[in-house]
């Protein structure tokens, strides 16, 4: 407008203003896995990772009667939470992120359940040469076809069974159990079979299915030594035909 001029209030030299506030960008907060089958036994430990977020975390579980929330050292507070089993039933782990503006939340389904079977991942026949070995992973789970962890195993108080014994099990130090791999060496020649068995809480033992093995002789040719005039051949009969000709 004519005959006027606008002026700052203040001087910025005279009166300088400033304000900051901080600002932390994070990821999506998670929890991993989302689910988690836990064998029922009292020494055994559940870790759940926590992915993303603040490390200002509160950690809740609905069903105290199932699980017990183990919080870890402070260095570890922002990265996992243990889970311990304390009663057969399904709970929900439930970590709230309390550090962000609005406050942020994820959960876990976390089943504490007795074995219902066993298996060994193998054929129902094999073969092992004598004086060889071989190895067999387990796996253990429930009806509905969820597998326990194979850390879980060694809770789970497995031993082998052999009908004759012409294999042995070759021992993994002094345990009260096995865990979830087992290693058979074929001592003698002959057939036999094997299981194994696991423990329930209960005290209920639950058995694998049975596999047979066969323990055959390593391979030999005979004679061991062959001498041949030039012209001369010679044929070895066996599984596999050799033939020498010089």
């Amino acid at each position: 407008m004519d005959g006027y001029r606008s002026l700052p209030l203040f001087k910025t030299s005279d009166f300088p203003l400033a304000d900051a506030v901080r600002l932390q960008l994070v990821s999506t907060l998670k929890i991993d896995p989302e689910f988690s089958l836990v064998f029922f036994h009292p020494d055994v430990k559940v870790d759940l990772s926590i992915i993303g977020g603040s490390c200002f975390l509160d950690a809740a579980v609905n069903d105290s009667r199932v699980v017990d929330l183990i919080q870890p050292s402070d260095g570890l507070r922002c990265m996992r939470v243990t889970v311990a089993p304390k009663g057969l039933g399904t709970a929900v782990i439930t970590i709230k992120d309390i550090g962000l503006t609005p406050p942020l939340a994820t959960s876990s389904l976390v089943q504490v359940s007795d074995l219902d079977w066993i298996r060994i991942n193998s054929p129902e026949e094999i073969s092992i040469m004598e004086g060889s070995s071989q190895s067999f992973d387990l796996i253990a789970g429930v009806d509905d076809g969820s597998v326990f962890d194979s850390s879980q195993l060694a809770y789970m108080n497995i031993h082998l069974h052999v009908e004759s014994p012409i294999i042995n099990l070759i021992e993994d130090g002094d345990k009260s159990g096995l865990g979830s791999n087992i290693i058979i060496k074929a001592k003698h020649l002959g057939v036999t079979t094997f299981h194994v068995s696991a423990r329930q809480h209960s005290g209920r033992e639950v058995f694998s299915q049975t596999v047979k093995v066969e323990v055959y002789e390593a391979p030999r040719i005979h004679p061991e030594d062959i001498f041949l005039v030039a012209g001369a051949y010679f044929v070895v009969l066996s599984p596999i035909c050799l033939e020498f000709l010089f």
